[in-house]
């Protein structure tokens, strides 16, 4: 049953790495025309909304794993073993909203907006420096392009996943590699960017 639980977050992220894949192939642009780049955004929309359901859904599954696990672990001699019963019933808490499950509602609501264009207002203007900052598709580290943008919120720096994961090894924590950044870089805090796409394409 551990083993699904880890399976189910492995399909979430494959979805979302499927997600940031269209955003990308959005900002390419290279439509013919404006009717075809309406059609192609709204199947682009379309196609992230149903992966943002089928992450919701992949999201329900694992807290009900969850739950079933710790029902096991807790089973006295006496006590019967979770039926298809306990699964329908956490089921329908999960559906009737008792469970607070609404998958990752921002990584996706982020993509949307790219794919649309749509800006994100905010009052301190912290979207606009953060595009300020990124002026290019190379990686700090591997100087190579960019493929799976994240960013560091202390510093607005942007790495591939990849390049700062391998880079960091067994660290949990390093430097920001952008020169002049004193910046501490969390590897668990990094944040999936696929806004940069769109970043990018507005500064050239």
């Amino acid at each position: 049953m551990a083993e699904f639980a880890t399976g189910m977050r492995q399909i979430r992220k494959t979805i979302k790495k499927s997600a940031e894949d269209i955003a990308y192939m959005s900002s390419k642009g290279g439509f013919n025309n404006d009717q075809v780049k309406t059609t192609m955004i709204d199947t682009y929309v379309e196609m992230v909304e149903e992966m943002q359901k089928l992450d919701k859904e992949g999201q329900k599954l694992e807290e009900i794993i969850e739950v079933l696990i710790n029902d096991l672990k807790d089973l006295d001699d006496d006590d019967d073993v979770p039926t298809r019963s306990r699964y329908d019933q956490l089921y329908k808490e999960v559906a009737k909203g008792k469970k607070n499950v609404a998958g990752d509602k921002q990584f996706f609501k982020d993509i949307l907006r790219g794919i649309r264009n749509e800006d994100d207002e905010t009052e301190d203007g912290e979207e606009m420096e953060v595009m300020q900052v990124q002026h290019s598709r190379k990686d700090p580290i591997s100087k190579k392009d960019i493929v799976n943008p994240v960013i560091n919120e202390a510093c607005s720096h942007v790495y591939d996943r990849d390049s700062i994961y391998e880079f960091a090894g067994k660290k949990r924590s390093i430097k920001c590699a952008m020169q002049g950044c004193s910046e501490t870089i969390t590897l668990s805090k990094l944040i999936n960017y696929p806004e940069y796409w769109n970043n990018i394409k507005q500064q050239q």
